[in-house]
């Protein structure tokens, strides 16, 4: 079973209220998400129903509550049609940002660990991400939106990654693009996994 979503950021990063305040990361997905379905004109029975995410999950999602895994979030950013960036990140306050090691938005699935480290926008957005793996553990992830590429650079460890009918092996100082919107997989190939995950979303 995935594991759940740690949003959290360093206690006091971003002042009281601020982005690194107690259940802030969580409030910053709920606003997304309302933000999201009302410039879709989409309601939260249509978004459940298309997501597949439970209609009380969604609720609560939007309150600012719950404890979503990385493949709910996954299912919700890619019926909304944006990438998972768009979902789970705060929104930027100031013209110089700083992420420190502890801080970002985190993720995990079956096999994946990952931080969201930075979101610049060009010509559509790139998606940063520390990324982990767990060695001996494969992950499939099903198409992202159209149009959405994934870069990979290894910094230790050893990976394989790809499209699922044809994923590559990696090691350390390697680089990969590759297709994110078709099916995909990682798998750690053994411990100390490293590496660096930028996604563009078109």
């Amino acid at each position: 079973m995935p594991k759940p979503v740690n949003t959290g950021a360093a206690a006091g990063a971003g002042g009281p209220g601020g982005a690194g305040g107690p259940g802030a990361p969580l409030a910053a997905v709920g606003a997304n998400l309302r933000r999201l379905r009302a410039e879709r004109a989409i309601s939260t029975v249509a978004l459940a129903r298309d997501s597949g995410v439970a209609r009380a999950t969604l609720a609560q999602l939007e309150a600012g509550r719950g404890n979503p895994t990385l493949e709910t979030l996954y299912a919700l950013a890619n019926t909304l049609g944006v990438g998972l960036g768009e979902v789970i990140a705060p929104p930027a306050a100031d013209e110089v940002q700083v992420v420190r090691a502890d801080e970002g938005a985190r993720v995990a699935g079956a096999a994946v660990r990952a931080r969201l480290v930075a979101r610049p926008a060009v010509r559509g957005s790139i998606e940063v991400y520390d990324l982990s793996l767990r060695a001996g553990r494969r992950q499939r992830s099903e198409p992202h939106p159209p149009g959405v590429v994934e870069h990979l650079l290894v910094h230790a460890g050893r990976v394989r990654v790809g499209p699922a009918s044809a994923p590559v092996e990696l090691g350390p100082g390697d680089y990969a693009r590759y297709a994110a919107d078709v099916a995909h997989v990682y798998e750690g190939l053994g411990p100390g996994f490293a590496g660096t995950l930028l996604m563009e979303v078109p």
